[in-house]
């Protein structure tokens, strides 16, 4: 893989935000026309402007990829559309503050999809670009339900945190086997990573024709590590676009900021998943850049900053980040 391949990569990715969204789709950016002052992917309780642009309801939803996996939805190369996302626990935990325990047949974690991009074939690199994240105006965390109001969470009478929303899940079909929507793995899925968020474009090596792309766990707000077990659960509506790449990128998840790039790993040994997001930045550096292993190394070794995304499924994840100017970005 070259420079320019990479370049291709970010090329008219989510680095935009709602800019890219509006201008694709000939309209004005859903902050200006709610007359917001918020941080792109923080309109709480609005409703975003999606003139021409499909809707693609919750109700088609899975908890389980697998390579035969039927398609919930189909969408174009380079087609816009906005997502509608249930959180986590439907009919478990309402605005009321009453949380059910699961019975049999419960559906937990059920994603939005799957959806098929049209000309994607097992083996190609796909691009979803999350331009948008639009949050409820309600969320739930350790047992307790939290009202949204102008871009905050109330934590207490005298404490209101900004929100930061975020995608728990998002990942493809493997090409063999399966994955539940709980656990993360090398197709993405679980995550639980708190930059797969507004701006950032997430990119995958399909498993199948189509990719099967499906995406839910929304969070509102979560830290590294997700250490309680929740994020702030929350309904969402997600513009994205899902693009066909030259090349995969790595074999695992890649997350491609303005300000840095991002590997991600998951294994059930939390060093095993911190050496697997090492290696795979290595690699995919390496690649990029041209320089031999063990100078590549050395360069993630001076400016990487690997961190945990959520110690709390029996699969662990980390990331290795590395600043994009590292890349030539």
């Amino acid at each position: 893989m070259d420079r320019s391949t990479f370049f291709k990569s970010l090329a008219a990715g989510a680095a935009g935000g709602i800019a890219a969204s509006s201008e694709a789709n000939g309209q004005k950016s859903t902050s200006a026309a709610n007359g917001k002052k918020l941080a792109p992917g923080v309109l709480t309780g609005s409703q975003p402007v999606t003139s021409g642009v499909r809707v693609l309801g919750k109700e088609r939803d899975f908890t389980l990829w697998t390579p035969d996996i039927g398609a919930g939805y189909t969408v174009r190369q380079g087609e816009i559309v906005m997502l509608e996302l249930g959180h986590g626990l439907p009919g478990l935990v309402t605005r009321d503050g009453t949380f059910r325990k699961a019975g049999p047949g419960a559906k937990i974690n059920p994603q939005t999809g799957p959806v098929s991009v049209e000309g994607v074939k097992a083996g190609d690199g796909i691009a979803v670009d999350i331009l948008e994240i639009h949050v409820g105006d309600w969320g739930y965390s350790s047992g307790r339900v939290y009202e949204f109001a102008d871009g905050y969470v109330l934590f207490s009478d005298n404490l209101r945190l900004p929100l930061r929303p975020m995608l728990g899940c998002l990942g493809v079909a493997p090409a063999e086997g399966s994955l539940d929507t709980r656990a993360p793995g090398d197709t993405g899925g679980n995550m639980d990573c708190k930059e797969v968020r507004a701006g950032s474009t997430v990119v995958f090596t399909a498993g199948v024709d189509g990719a099967m792309v499906g995406m839910g766990d929304s969070h509102a707000l979560q830290g590294d590590g997700e250490i309680s077990g929740q994020g702030l659960e929350c309904d969402a509506l997600v513009l994205a676009r899902f693009r066909v790449l030259p090349e995969p990128l790595s074999p695992r998840p890649v997350i491609l900021r303005p300000e840095f790039v991002a590997t991600v790993g998951a294994l059930e040994d939390m060093n095993e998943a911190c050496w697997q997001a090492t290696d795979d930045m290595v690699n995919l550096l390496g690649a990029v850049s041209g320089r031999d292993p063990r100078e590549t190394r050395a360069l993630v070794n001076l400016v990487g900053n690997l961190k945990v995304n959520q110690i709390v499924d029996p699969t662990k994840g980390a990331r290795m980040e590395v600043p994009s100017l590292v890349f030539g970005v």
